[in-house]
Parts: C-alpha cells; sequence; structure tokens
C-alpha cells in the first residue's frame, strides 16, 4: 500500500514541475495528495490518513491560513502521529506555522530537494 502525503497549499497549481520533482524525490511509495485549502484539514486527514503533511501558510482570504489550520490539526494530532511540514516560500510564515505546532518547515521552491531528508526521520514509525 503507497503512503500518502496530504499537500494543502493553493498555489501548487501554478508550479506543475514542483509535484513532479517532489513526487520523483519522494519515490514511488509515496503519493501526493494536493488540496488548494486546508479548511477542512482535520476531515481530509481522517479520510484520507496521511503519514505527512505539507502545509502553505496563505490561502487566500476567505480560508485557513497555514497557522491556524496547523494549530487545528495539532488539537486532534500530535507531533508523532501527523508529521507536519510548513512548505511557505515566506520564512516568517514557516516560522508562524512551527509556533503553531508544525513539525519542521522549508522554504517551498526548495522543498524538493530538502523534503526527503527532512521527512525520512519525521516518519519513522508512521506508515
Amino acid at each position: 500500500m503507497r503512503r500518502r502525503i496530504l499537500i494543502f497549499d493553493d498555489e501548487l497549481i501554478r508550479y506543475p514541475d514542483f509535484l513532479s520533482e517532489l513526487s520523483e524525490a519522494l519515490g514511488g511509495d509515496i503519493e501526493l495528495v494536493y488540496r488548494a485549502h486546508a479548511d477542512d484539514a482535520v476531515d481530509e486527514v481522517r479520510k484520507l490518513q496521511p503519514v505527512a503533511v505539507l502545509m502553505d501558510y496563505s490561502m487566500g482570504p476567505s480560508h485557513y491560513s497555514g497557522a491556524g489550520a496547523v494549530s487545528n490539526l495539532r488539537e486532534h494530532f500530535n507531533q508523532a502521529e501527523l508529521p507536519i511540514v510548513g512548505i511557505s516560500s515566506d520564512s516568517i510564515a514557516n516560522q508562524r506555522m512551527q509556533m503553531a505546532g508544525a513539525n519542521t518547515a522549508v522554504v517551498k521552491m526548495a522543498a524538493p530537494a530538502r523534503l526527503p531528508a527532512l521527512l525520512g526521520p519525521l516518519l519513522k514509525g508512521t506508515g
């Protein structure tokens, strides 16, 4: 069974290479599932049972911020059972998500190159 990583980011549609580069970097046993906003993050995590979540910070004015979504997820899932990685292009936004409970963060465009090393230790014991 393939393990899932759930990605919340409203702009990934504008970066088609991001998902393919990330998928290639993570290997064939990982399925990437993409959502444009995180308003239903808790329900999506319960339904899809991902091994990790990648969270952007800004997903439009009428949607949860990444920090709000991370905080909401942390009310239901601890850091060991659901690793969350902030993937904003803004380092301050990434810090806000870490303060809200994200395990770690990486600048979005560096994510395909850096995520395999970051996720490895976080995924030990999951899936």
